[in-house]
């Protein structure tokens, strides 16, 4: 799995601006270790989907959300994703903490590339699939995003048996290890635009002052 380089410096907060040549080597020597140490994990699963108005119904889960409605708008199925970078990502950002605050900071933005690239990958293998046979993804839509409720981190995480890969909630509805995903994604039979997907997730969410959206 290859981690951007480009992708660890927009979650640092780099638009056109180059990196120093001191973080640029840190960012290389950060996305060694993690790669060398860390062993992502996922499950998913294929339901059929039904919306109405803003009511999403699938895998015996009902969402009030138009945010999400809208997204998988013309969506017959949906596949609902979990992902980790495991215990070993938080046990090495905390050790970086102590050591390194800089590179703390550094690995944060390398952990968040990191599950993103992953998650790539894993959408990939959903076009292998002989139930996506004829249809397109969406990108992914998580908790949290826009108006659809964070609460669902703990529908998505029951319906896959997520700890089953050791991922859990805190009461506040934060997935444990700290570098997870929960996500949605939608198929129809009319593709829809694959372009600047980060500037899309970006685009149903509440937060705008969030400087990542600021940055795509």
């Amino acid at each position: 799995m290859e981690i951007s380089k480009k992708e660890v410096m927009r979650y640092l907060g780099y638009r056109d601006a180059a990196a120093d040549e001191r973080t640029t080597s840190h960012i290389t020597e950060l996305i060694d270790l993690f790669t060398a140490n860390v062993v992502p994990q996922s499950v998913y699963g294929i339901w059929d989907c039904q919306i109405d108005s803003s009511v999403v119904t699938l895998g015996g889960m009902t969402v009030h959300s138009q945010n999400l409605a809208q997204h998988l708008e013309g969506c017959r199925r949906v596949a609902l994703l979990a992902a980790t970078l495991g215990t070993e990502a938080d046990t090495l950002i905390r050790r970086l903490s102590v050591q390194d605050m800089e590179k703390a900071v550094i690995a944060q933005a390398v952990c968040a590339a990191m599950i993103e690239a992953y998650c790539n990958i894993i959408e990939s293998e959903f076009a292998q699939k002989p139930e996506f046979d004829g249809l397109y993804p969406t990108s992914r839509f998580s908790p949290g995003y826009g108006d659809f409720d964070i609460v669902h981190q703990k529908d998505i995480l029951s319906i896959l048996n997520s700890g089953r890969i050791g991922l859990t909630l805190t009461e506040g509805y934060m997935l444990i290890p700290s570098k997870s995903v929960t996500a949605i994604i939608g198929f129809a039979r009319e593709k829809k635009c694959a372009e600047g997907r980060q500037a899309e997730k970006c685009d149903g969410c509440a937060d705008t002052q969030c400087r990542f959206r600021k940055a795509v």
